[in-house]
């Protein structure tokens, strides 16, 4: 079953994320192209959160120690900063638009996934912006075919949850789709909630996806729904 760690781990993976666990402690000195020096590391995947510094050679991060000795062509000085792995978020809204991903860039996220603002009949433009992102970004389609509505719900009729269009809309961007989104707050689906997650979990099914929930104030009972 695909729980939330599997699903952050799946797309860490997929994004390509490089941890500073995986970093040497030996380089070459006279490759040093980038020398980030004193910093506040923090890599929670090793238990690091302390000064160090970070040597790159080559695009690829050679060192990661408390004083790092040699001369680089470029030196940056991040005090007073936290210097981390990019940071992951899968549950933005980026793709609405082309200036979403570079925002989202900005604030270290290198690796993005847009939670269903767009369903079978807006997808396209949602995948496009995730293609053309200058950071990794990933879509999940809205079991409803409108995508997001707001106000106002988009899933009051639940003829526009519709199973084969969903799909249609996964086999069309495969490259950028991670799973399927459903909103199953009762402003949104009165009391279709779970019959719209049954669809979402039926288109999802062939591909293997995931599905993600958004509860909360929801008419069924959460034993019910999990």
């Amino acid at each position: 079953m695909m729980n939330r760690r599997r699903f952050v781990a799946d797309t860490a993976s997929a994004a390509g994320a490089a941890m500073f666990s995986r970093v040497p402690n030996v380089f070459a000195q006279s490759k040093i192209d980038l020398l980030i020096k004193g910093g506040r590391v923090v890599d929670p995947s090793v238990g690091l959160d302390a000064v160090r510094d970070i040597a790159i050679a080559g695009g690829r991060m050679v060192a990661v120690a408390p004083n790092v000795a040699g001369n680089a062509a470029d030196v940056i000085d991040p005090a007073g900063k936290i210097v981390a792995p990019g940071l992951i978020d899968i549950h933005t809204h980026a793709g609405r638009s082309k200036e979403g991903p570079p925002l989202a860039l900005q604030d270290g996220v290198t690796g993005w996934i847009d939670a269903g603002s767009a369903g079978a009949d807006n997808i396209d433009k949602v995948a496009e912006v995730a293609r053309s992102s200058p950071s990794v970004g990933r879509l999940l389609v809205n079991i409803a075919r409108t995508g997001v509505v707001s106000p106002g719900g988009e899933l009051h009729d639940l003829n526009l949850a519709n199973v084969d269009l969903a799909r249609g809309a996964i086999a069309r961007h495969r490259d950028v789709v991670a799973g399927l989104k459903v909103r199953m707050s009762k402003d949104v689906t009165d009391d279709n909630d779970l019959e719209c997650l049954r669809r979402a979990q039926e288109a999802a099914a062939p591909f293997n996806l995931p599905v993600m929930i958004h509860v909360g104030q929801n008419n069924s009972p959460m034993r019910a729904i999990l």
